[in-house]
């Protein structure tokens, strides 16, 4: 576990300093990044080419959305490690980076979870009340 010391350490986060990667890491983050931009993707794909309803195809865009900027900007943040440019390539980027990812699925969530019942529920009731409005003659 003294691998992980550092991790608590806020000098170690906000060093200006580029330090190159060891391989198998710029492996995983790579690995990680290009995965993220790939889901988004394939999410795009699938919500373009799919017959979802309303609210499922609009999670599937949100999701595809955060993937695809998350996944892009994380390249870029790699690139910038890879190339031990000393202040975009610092560790503090990834920090934002992981809490960027993390807001924006708890946006998701939070839309599922609170927003799309209630709009699913007015939806209903509004179909409810216009079965009984007269429809205009064409």
């Amino acid at each position: 576990m003294n691998f992980l010391s550092p991790l608590w350490d806020i000098q170690f986060w906000f060093d200006l300093t580029p330090i190159r990667m060891a391989a198998q890491f710029e492996a995983a983050f790579f690995a990680l990044f290009a995965l993220v931009l790939i889901v988004g993707s394939i999410l795009r794909m699938m919500v373009r080419n799919g017959k979802y309803d309303k609210y499922k195809a609009i999670v599937m865009k949100r999701a595809a959305s955060l993937c695809s900027l998350m996944g892009v900007l994380g390249l870029v943040w790699f690139f910038f490690t890879f190339e031990e440019i000393q202040f975009f390539g610092s560790r503090f980027w990834f920090l934002i980076w992981s809490i960027g990812f993390i807001v924006g699925a708890i946006s998701i969530v939070r839309y599922i979870k609170k927003e799309v019942p209630s709009l699913q529920h007015r939806e209903q009731s509004r179909a409810e009340v216009n079965k009984y409005l007269p429809k205009r003659a064409r």
